[in-house]
């Protein structure tokens, strides 16, 4: 059964891995192109805070720092949207996050975040421009745009190919993991691809994503937890009601 995986390549790989696994057929067909900022100068003793909202954030962040700068993170209070940018933290600055919501929503984040901050603490938020501005607009926070995502060259010719590809599947699934990975493919779908894509099966990673895909008029299945591992079990749940 054919899993189409919209996130940007560098992260798609691993996605594409577990489903292998589990004997899906994925096709990657990035409609995010990341593009990292490593000119941008900042001043972390400024912050008592530091909230990441993705793993590129994470990536974006440490590609401006200097070692000493790397370092001085680990006396920084940190919050993770998620268990994904956690590990990411940890991998990268050395410090498991204070905060990591158990739902994976910036509203849940900045729910935890208020439980444990003063009202005078600052914040940084190493983030792209796309970023939704509940945490900017809740929080004495500055946003610092390490990273933007871009729609990749030839989307529309790829789009196409992918709809030829998938004409003859008797089932397969495409899968969401933000709002602007569905924007940018919904840009190109024409008519005759909708009507596959409402006659086949949509997997968003959470609410937030789902409610961007349902402005298109359709409903995806949304996983329990919000991770590309919460994904699939509902793409193998998707695989046991076709018998596939």
């Amino acid at each position: 059964m054919k899993v189409v995986i919209t996130r940007p390549k560098e992260r798609a790989e691993a996605f594409s891995t577990i489903l292998k696994k589990e004997n899906f057929d994925p096709i990657i067909f990035p409609t995010l192109k990341l593009e990292y900022n490593k000119d941008l100068k900042i001043d972390l003793d400024e912050y008592g805070w530091i909230i990441f909202t993705s793993p590129s954030g994470v990536i974006g962040l440490n590609n401006i720092l200097s070692e000493k700068e790397k370092e001085n993170v680990k006396d920084k209070k940190i919050a993770a949207i998620g268990e994904k940018t956690a590990k990411m933290v940890k991998k990268i600055f050395g410090k498991y996050p204070d905060i990591v919501p158990k739902q994976y929503t910036a509203e849940c984040l900045l729910e935890e975040i208020k439980k444990r901050a003063d009202k005078n603490d600052r914040f940084l938020v190493p983030t792209t421009p796309s970023t939704r501005d509940i945490l900017k607009n809740n929080l004495n926070a500055d946003l610092v745009f390490v990273y933007k995502s871009v729609e990749p060259e030839n989307l529309k010719e790829n789009m196409e190919v992918l709809k030829e590809t998938l004409k003859n599947e008797e089932r397969f699934i495409i899968t969401f993991t933000s709002g602007l990975t569905a924007k940018n493919f919904f840009k190109y779908v024409d008519d005759e691809f909708y009507q596959m894509i409402k006659n086949n099966y949509i997997v968003a990673i959470g609410p937030i994503t789902a409610k961007v895909i349902q402005k298109f008029g359709i409903n995806p299945k949304i996983p329990d937890k919000y991770t590309i591992e919460g994904m699939l079990e509902v793409i193998k749940s998707i695989r046991r009601e076709n018998n596939i």
